[in-house]
């Protein structure tokens, strides 16, 4: 039997085909997020039956399939919570309906960053741990937690999963969410360029030529002693190491594991960090929380839901 799992993101759907706990084929969809869940569950059938032509596999030979969602999930009703700013009306979608329809399969839903830090549990660098923090560095900052080995979701599916949007500054500007000082808004693609342009240095800054502001340019400016893109980037280390420290105190883990395209630049981020958890955690001693880079950075996602689907009676 094999599962189908697809991990859709903002910009891309991650489409796999798994069997016992492997990946056997993947391919990438460019995500319609401004049109309906529909058109895109829709084009991810007609991806997914191309797979399985390409490996001779049957749709008789599915067992269930996996959906992660950019935002609040009710995973035991298979439900998305949140009105998203894209994929429309995928809160009123009846996505265990469609999977019968479609599928004849059962189907499991989980918010994106949950079912990544399941697949670096079960395939990655939280192998063999049972209290592990992941947040994800990128467009926004996304975070899931496991404790004793299950993932938290809370009462109201809220759990751990919010820590982009834990207030790391007072006096921080507005955030889409409506709170104010999030750790997005300090560190995260979407504000980083506003956060440039409103610099007083930025006239000067290396950055003003550039056609886009994101962190791999920034990084790359502030290698070259560019003064602003030096400051950005000890501003953003400094909010993200809030962030983690206050993660470790209300989560208590033993690992933390950072993800997203960011940590191509991991040898900058991680020291910084570890050093920040060591510094000001209240940890037993330092390097007792140990901040460590995902493993599983294209598939994370797609390993957790089939590991999710593999669970459903």
């Amino acid at each position: 039997m094999i599962n189908i799992a697809a991990d859709l993101g903002g910009t891309r759907i991650k489409l796999g085909i798994l069997k016992a706990g492997e990946l056997l084929a993947a391919t990438n969809l460019e995500a319609l997020a401004n049109e309906s869940i529909e058109v895109n569950l829709a084009r991810i059938s007609e991806a997914a039956r191309a797979l399985m032509t390409d490996h001779s596999l049957t749709k008789g030979q599915v067992k269930g399939i996996g959906l992660t969602f950019p935002g609040i999930v009710d995973s035991q009703q298979g439900r998305v919570l949140s009105h998203y700013v894209k994929y429309r009306n995928a809160h009123a979608f009846d996505f265990r309906a469609w999977a019968r329809q479609e599928w004849n399969a059962s189907l499991a839903l989980e918010n994106d960053a949950r079912a990544a830090l399941l697949g670096e549990w079960v395939k990655g660098a939280g192998k063999g741990h049972k209290n592990i923090v992941l947040l994800t560095l990128g467009t926004g900052v996304g975070s899931a937690v496991l404790l004793e080995g299950k993932l938290l979701r809370g009462v109201h599916f809220l759990a751990g999963n919010l820590g982009g949007h834990m207030s790391v500054n007072l006096k921080g500007r507005p955030c889409n969410c409506g709170f104010f000082g999030c750790l997005e808004t300090e560190a995260s693609t979407w504000a980083l360029p506003e956060k440039a342009k409103m610099h007083p240095l930025f006239r000067e800054s290396s950055l003003s030529k550039a056609g886009n502001i994101e962190f791999a340019n920034l990084f790359q400016e502030a290698e070259r002693g560019d003064r602003l893109s030096v400051q950005l980037v000890e501003e953003c280390l400094r909010a993200w190491g809030v962030g983690v420290v206050n993660m470790v105190h209300a989560y208590d883990p033993e690992l933390v594991i950072i993800g997203g395209g960011i940590m191509k630049k991991k040898a900058s981020i991680l020291p910084y960090l570890q050093n920040m958890v060591d510094q000001y955690a209240w940890a037993p001693a330092a390097g007792s929380v140990k901040i460590v880079s995902a493993e599983q950075v294209e598939y994370a996602g797609l390993l957790g839901m089939d590991y999710m689907v593999s669970q459903l009676s």
